[in-house]
């Protein structure tokens, strides 16, 4: 049985399957084996670990600890509290009437950072004003229907994260903004720097940034200074509020102290920094990366619930996911008729009853013809799962916007 324990009961002989947070630690540490010595747990708990997922047939077991069918069926539990509450989505426009005007300021975006990280990797000021055009636009475009640009975050093109995950974190903050209620100077301060908050990235070298493997201990204390990278460079290209700075510094940061690079605890982060963690995490866990695979949106959501209080701000965390929806736009579910489907459009009165659009029959394995199915019309049919497209060999991005 595999069961998560704190890392003060974590002994030699102990056969480790995972950690309890994987998003940083992940690709320091080999991620499953046998704890060889007292040496390895002290460098282990040395790193802010605070718990460990054991096998306790293949090494030592002990009596504490919760299964990872408790932890599975308890974040279950509250996805489905969540479920029960009204979204916070409001749309003035169709989602098909706000595509295109989506499409142009996602394009626009993806192109200023592109450029930004150029003239960043040769030592030159970043020019702010046309991401501040950007950041406007993406505010009104969320405002009239958030599903557009949320459909386009969600298409994935290989080899291009980090300018995608830059414009999605953008995206992503505008989203829980909105759902907020924040006055919109400071939403359009916090959209700015998430535009702008891995610029830094750009600083460290490939073979450290797009390395496969586990990282060294010296190479992961190089990637951790792009958050101080980002920094800097925003502060000399000048013009940016100190709130779009801290999401840039501070996006890294934990609230229990374990984060980087300031090791600053909750008192400590800014609320932006915390509305950036989260939106962060969310589009890096919903990524394939060279180091792992992106989990369904839905998957993601729950382990999000498990990062929060000791990593990522619990409210924060249950707002962004009814401002999402537990089926954020893009995922991937299958209905109770075996037939697979895409969210298409998040309802604005029940998460748990979206547009959906059919594409393939889960039974035989094959595509159908392309179906729109409204499931709060639509009663006979309801989803039953998230599902991983890999599994059926499915291509999301052939099937988005």
């Amino acid at each position: 049985m595999i069961k998560k324990i704190p890392i003060d009961l974590l002994v030699p002989e102990m056969y480790v399957t995972g950690f309890h947070w994987d998003q940083d630690v992940g690709s320091q540490y080999q991620k499953e084996g046998r704890v060889p010595d007292q040496k390895t747990v002290e460098i282990i708990r040395s790193k802010g670990v605070r718990y460990v997922f054991i096998d306790n047939e293949r090494g030592i077991d002990v009596d504490a600890g919760v299964s990872v069918e408790q932890i599975e069926q308890q974040g279950n539990e509250q996805l489905e509290a969540y479920a029960n509450e009204k979204p916070m989505i409001k749309k003035s426009v169709s989602r098909k009437d706000e595509l295109e005007k989506a499409r142009k300021v996602h394009t626009k975006a993806k192109g200023l950072v592109n450029d930004a990280m150029k003239k960043a990797l040769k030592g030159d000021k970043v020019e702010i004003h046309e991401f501040k055009e950007v950041a406007n636009e993406f505010i009104d475009s969320v405002g009239r229907n958030q599903n557009a640009l949320a459909c386009l975050s969600r298409i994935r093109e290989k080899d291009s994260y980090l300018l995608e995950h830059s414009v999605n974190v953008g995206v992503l903050m505008s989203i829980l903004g909105k759902a907020m209620d924040l006055e919109r100077q400071t939403l359009f301060e916090y959209v700015l720097g998430a535009l702008l908050h891995d610029i830094g990235k750009i600083l460290i070298p490939d073979d450290v940034l797009h390395k496969p493997g586990r990282l060294t201990e010296a190479e992961f204390e190089l990637m951790k200074k792009h958050s101080t990278f980002s920094r800097d460079i925003l502060v000399k290209s000048g013009g940016l509020p100190q709130a779009s700075i801290n999401v840039a510094y501070q996006h890294h940061e934990r609230l229990d102290g374990t984060g980087y690079p300031g090791k600053l605890d909750h008192s400590s982060i800014s609320l932006e920094g915390k509305m950036a963690a989260v939106v962060d995490v969310y589009d890096a866990i919903t990524a394939d990366r060279c180091y792992h695979k992106g989990m369904p949106p839905t998957i993601a959501l729950k382990r999000m619930l498990e990062w929060t209080g000791d990593h990522l701000d619990k409210e924060l965390v249950h707002l962004f996911i009814r401002a999402m929806g537990i089926y954020p736009v893009g995922s991937l579910v299958e209905l109770n008729n075996q037939r697979l489907a895409v969210v298409e459009e998040v309802n604005e009165e029940d998460q748990k009853r979206p547009v959906v659009k059919v594409i393939y029959n889960a039974q035989y394995k094959r595509y159908v013809n392309i179906e729109l199915l409204d499931l709060s019309k639509k009663k006979d049919f309801a989803i039953v799962k998230p599902v991983d497209p890999s599994l059926y060999g499915i291509n999301i991005n052939d099937f988005i916007a």
